[in-house]
């Protein structure tokens, strides 16, 4: 088994982004989605961005359509788009210039579908409320081919507790957490950080013993 990618998402501040990156997260999720309660400025998401850059993890931007002129123009300083609305595949093709991600909530339709279209890169599979913290059924996932689960995030409740049997269970190419890691709603908990990357490290060398 491949070591399984790790992304922190909702992050708000840079003592946040330096844990996540020294912890060993591959991607950094910044919202700006002004109904979220993670959301940061487009100025503070593009300082974010380049932090995360320049700390060695990828800067994700979590956006929803239609954008305006200030967060699109700081999108430039993401190389990776996750869109968070009721898009479709063809909303994303202005956006070829990007690395571009999808969430979504669990369908193998909607996989399938989103999957074929060739506008997304990697789809982030939620439960029924992204960003609630409510999971969903793991083991339909995991009934997915390979090919299908090697370009899916998993999301949706996950936390250092769960995270082990989530992987096992859906074998997904990565996981995606944020009401998980957090001490309140959109404040992220810097232990909770570690514990949920420690258990994904561990559960991997495991799997690969």
């Amino acid at each position: 088994m491949s070591r399984t990618l790790v992304k922190i998402c909702g992050v708000r501040d840079f003592a946040t982004v330096e844990v996540c990156v020294e912890a060993g997260a591959h991607f950094v999720g910044v919202v700006i989605v002004p109904a979220s309660p993670r959301c940061v400025t487009p100025a503070e998401a593009r300082a974010l961005a380049l932090e995360i850059a320049d700390l060695g993890a990828m800067p994700v931007a979590v956006i929803r359509l239609p954008v305006d002129v200030e967060t699109a123009s700081a999108l430039e300083a993401f190389p990776i788009l996750q869109f968070h609305g009721d898009e479709t595949p063809d909303a994303l093709a202005p956006y070829r210039a990007w690395e571009c991600w999808k969430g979504l909530h669990f369908s193998p339709a909607a996989t399938h579908e989103w999957l074929a279209s060739g506008h997304a890169t990697r789809l982030v599979v939620d439960g029924p409320v992204a960003g609630s913290g409510v999971s969903f059924d793991h083991a339909a996932f995991g009934e997915l081919s390979n090919d299908v689960r090697a370009k899916c995030f998993l999301a949706g409740g996950l936390d250092a507790q769960n995270v082990a049997g989530a992987i096992n269970t859906a074998r997904p190419a990565g996981v995606d957490v944020s009401s998980g890691v957090e001490k309140s709603r959109g404040v992220k908990d810097h232990d909770k950080i570690r514990r949920f990357i420690d258990a994904v490290r561990a559960t991997d060398d495991t799997s690969n013993a």
